[in-house]
């Protein structure tokens, strides 16, 4: 597949990231702090091709979004999760609103008047979410709104090694349509598997999985 195909697109990169892997003693905390360059290289990437600036979440509660943004935010959020921790006030995930948002938006630009082909989204977790089965239902709903598999594409990018996650990440990966949606719109990579030299084969993977 062309990467022409990654062109005119919508790109979105979700981090959701748990409390504990932000303690400095915690075995994750080292991992998102090594995959730190790659996540930037990735949004470089996807800033090239979507012309009116990426979406960015941090998938927390509250949950913050920036659109029309950029790498430089994409590093300070990054940065700023490695610092900054609050027991009293742990952070709790929510993967569900972010897609849920995203998709909204999504489907609410359509047909888009800017020419778009569609969109990539890319989630970043180091732990399965909580609410996983409505997880998995927003985006059957989302595949059984196109016309075409490469329309939509979802990669997520597992930080860690938690079994579960990878478990969960998997089915999504292998069995989408097993839960009853059109199209398998999924695919999922450790964040290890992101290389410089294949950023743009692995956003392709996310639309020809």
């Amino acid at each position: 597949m062309p990467a022409n195909v990654l062109e005119d697109r919508d790109y979105t990169i979700i981090i959701a990231r748990s409390a504990a892997s932000r303690d400095p003693h915690h075995p994750w905390y080292e991992e998102w702090v090594e995959a730190q360059a790659s996540l930037i290289d990735l949004a470089k990437k996807c800033q090239e091709f979507d012309s009116d600036g990426i979406t960015l979440y941090e998938a927390s509660t509250p949950m913050w979004k920036y659109k029309n943004s950029n790498v430089a935010r994409l590093a300070e959020i990054l940065q700023r999760q490695n610092t900054e921790q609050d027991s009293a006030n742990p952070t709790v995930t929510n993967l569900e609103e972010a897609l849920k948002s995203t998709f909204s938006d999504y489907f609410a630009s359509q047909p888009n008047p800017k020419g778009k082909k569609g969109a990539i989204i890319v989630a970043v977790l180091d732990q399965k979410p909580e609410n996983a089965a409505a997880v998995a239902e927003i985006i059957v709903s989302a595949a059984n709104k196109i016309d075409k598999d490469e329309e939509i594409g979802v990669s997520f990018i597992q930080i860690g090694d938690d079994l579960k996650t990878r478990e969960f990440l998997t089915d999504l990966d292998t069995n989408l349509q097993g839960r009853g949606a059109r199209f398998d719109i999924v695919d999922t990579k450790f964040w290890h598997e992101i290389k410089r030299s294949s950023v743009v084969q692995f956003l392709i993977g996310a639309i020809n999985d």
